[in-house]
């Protein structure tokens, strides 16, 4: 922290460093603010703490997940009850250690206090990752253990780290089996120091990790006996692996083209107070923050390309396993079957918000006007933040209000589904009907 405050005394540095500390406070208001609230489910709460609670009682019940979530879900009901506090008091903290991770990440991956305080904004003031870290669902678990598995990676400078990486990555798909791609900028970046080999070698430690966590739930919830465990476990992998490109229309569906440009958020819930005022819950993003990744994941492409043409392309330049890990992680949903939400896009999202400080960093260390437009830039990102925070944690809000942040149809209104969610067709209410309540 001290190198933090005394690295640069311009005012445009302290500028940002203002604005880090002033987006963190909110963040972390934001994710703990009435944590409890709606207090009925939301989304797939109907079955992700139904199942933790299930583990706590040894009663077994399928998923096509691995069971890390559920087993980290569950220590929050065992804490405080099988109620909405419960279910969302884990996501609650992990969304919380995201931020510290994240601040970490920048600097090791970035090599910049600058971008370190860029990603920690953005990721503390990014309304998809307050909601999600309000919601009993398992995705800010894959997003931490991705991350630390690939800032673990950047650290490392001996064998025993590199075991921590492989250790993390197992973890990390005993979350989701989506979160595997992450190998590739992790075993990059491990490449660059000359320690792919261990990492490689390694892969059988994420393996046993993984297969660990799946064989204690099948001992917990199917049988106590190892043997019939054992085999339960190649069981359920032969079953998973049979449904996983299962296409099954909804009308909050999207496919992988449509996260990039937030196509399609999902409404979670929407209510009125006693006052007639609207509460919304939607996972929705901060557009500045996702359009502007988008476009930063583009320009790193095509700088990469660009450069290795000509030959003047550093293999230690950061923005290589940057995007090597957005394109290897949205690569397995872009010839699949089965019908995705935008939710599957966080683990992949991080690398965008990379990229995005990335070039950021590039327009601070511009003389002159560089590092106010930064500046700028982070403000703006920090005020539509504040702008549509009311969409992720139920603030009571205006019609008129609501509507404004509305840019479209697609955000809100489930009656209007996108291309790919299998609901356009002439009378989709057999296949997708309008949600309850």
């Amino acid at each position: 922290m001290k190198s933090f405050l005394s690295h640069d005394r311009s005012w445009a540095y302290r500028s940002m460093l203002l604005v880090s500390v002033c987006a963190v406070a909110l963040g972390v208001w934001a994710r703990l603010y009435r944590l409890g609230f709606p207090d009925r489910i939301l989304w797939d709460e109907r079955y992700f703490p139904a199942m933790a609670d299930k583990f706590l009682r040894g009663v077994y019940q399928f998923d096509l997940h691995p069971p890390l979530g559920k087993f980290i879900l569950a220590v929050g009901i065992a804490l405080l009850g099988d109620e909405p506090l419960g279910w969302r008091v884990m996501p609650a903290l992990f969304g919380l250690a995201l931020l510290p991770l994240v601040a970490v990440l920048g600097w090791y991956c970035l090599k910049d206090r600058v971008g370190a305080m860029l990603l920690v904004t953005f990721f503390a003031v990014e309304t998809m990752f307050i909601v999600n870290s309000r919601t009993g669902v398992m995705d800010i678990f894959l997003v931490f253990f991705v991350l630390a598995a690939f800032l673990v990676a950047l650290r490392a400078e001996s064998n025993r780290q590199v075991v921590s990486s492989c250790v993390l990555l197992g973890l990390a798909i005993a979350v989701k089996w989506a979160a595997f791609p992450v190998a590739v900028p992790a075993g990059y970046v491990l490449w660059r120091k000359g320690l792919l080999r261990p990492f490689l070698g390694g892969l059988w430690i994420s393996a046993i990790v993984y297969v660990a966590v799946v064989y204690v739930g099948a001992l917990i919830s199917v049988t106590a006996n190892p043997l019939q465990a054992w085999l339960w476990t190649w069981d359920w992998h032969v079953k998973a692996a049979a449904k996983i490109s299962s296409s099954i229309p909804h009308g909050w569906g999207s496919p992988w083209w449509s996260w990039p440009i937030m196509l399609r958020p999902i409404r979670y819930f929407y209510g009125i107070n006693a006052e007639g005022l609207l509460q919304v819950v939607t996972a929705i993003g901060n557009p500045l923050i996702w359009w502007s990744g988008t476009l930063a994941v583009f320009a790193g492409i095509l700088d990469v390309g660009r450069k290795a043409v000509s030959r003047k392309l550093s293999a230690d330049d950061p923005i290589i396993p940057i995007v090597l890990g957005y394109v290897f992680l949205l690569a397995p949903w872009t010839a699949g079957t089965r019908i995705p939400y935008i939710y599957n896009y966080l683990p992949i999202y991080p690398f965008a918000i990379l990229a995005l400080s990335y070039w950021l960093i590039k327009v601070w260390n511009r003389r002159g006007w560089g590092p106010w437009v930064v500046v700028g830039f982070a403000v703006c990102a920090v005020a539509l933040g504040v702008y549509f925070l009311p969409l992720a944690i139920a603030l009571p809000i205006s019609e008129d209000d609501l509507m404004n942040r509305v840019w479209t149809d697609y955000w809100f209104l489930y009656e209007k589904p996108v291309p790919g969610s299998g609901c356009l067709v002439p009378n989709p209410t057999s296949l997708c009907p309008p949600p309850p309540g």
